[in-house]
């Protein structure tokens, strides 16, 4: 304090860093210092990249490591009685109790939903099962290429809005058909599209022509 005044200077708070060098006290500092640290998973990008849709990427964070409030967890849980654990059935397709691998994309209307909008990023020969899925966001997280950036908007998108359906079954009663649910989901993503900036090229043209979006919507534009 007093050589600080001695030589005009303001007092100021210093955090030392993890290669032990005083730097000013910032909240980040503190954090880079404290928090664990692990090797990235393999999904990473897949689910968290510059053109994402926030929402839609943390819902499918949880979807990826099991932790939406499916009936196979709450029956783990043993939450309710033994009478409404009996009762529990997916309210999508009122066959089987919900699960994560259940719900994204065996449940035969999450399949109907499935099969509408992979056709929209040349997905066909993904099938339903949460394996095929997680192993295709597996192999193509870090791919910059339109047709992969669109496929992992689609599948977040498919997840988030497969969730709400169901939820909203299962809460308020009100039900959308499939048709419905596959439109809520090529609409979001197309929205999406129309910001993006794309190279030119005949490989972009191609992939706006399929989301019906002209030229003029969406800047051409390295980026």
């Amino acid at each position: 304090m007093e050589v600080a005044e001695r030589l005009g200077l303001e007092d100021s708070t210093t955090w030392k860093d993890l290669d032990g060098n005083n730097r000013p006290f910032r909240s980040f500092e503190v954090w880079q210092n404290i928090r664990s640290r692990k090797q990235p998973v393999m999904w990473v990008n897949a689910v968290w990249f510059s053109q994402c849709i926030p929402r839609h990427s943390f819902h499918l964070w949880l979807v990826i490591k099991n932790k939406l409030k499916t009936q196979d967890r709450l029956a783990v849980w043993e939450a309710g009685s033994e009478t409404n654990l009996r009762l529990m059935c997916c309210p999508l397709c009122m066959t089987d109790r919900d699960s994560r691998d259940h719900l994204f994309f065996r449940c035969s209307f999450a399949q109907q939903v499935w099969l509408t909008v992979r056709s929209m990023v040349n997905m066909e020969d993904i099938d339903g099962s949460w394996q095929s899925i997680l192993g295709w966001l597996d192999l193509n997280a870090s791919s910059k290429k339109t047709e992969y950036i669109i496929g992992k908007l689609v599948i977040a998108a498919s997840t988030y809005f497969i969730w709400q359906e169901r939820n909203n079954r299962l809460f308020s009663n009100n039900k959308a058909s499939a048709e419905v649910v596959s439109e809520k989901i090529k609409g979001i993503v197309r929205l999406r599209l129309m910001g993006f900036k794309l190279k030119s090229g005949a490989t972009n043209q191609r992939w706006l022509k399929k989301w019906n979006i002209v030229s003029s919507e969406a800047e051409i534009d390295p980026g």
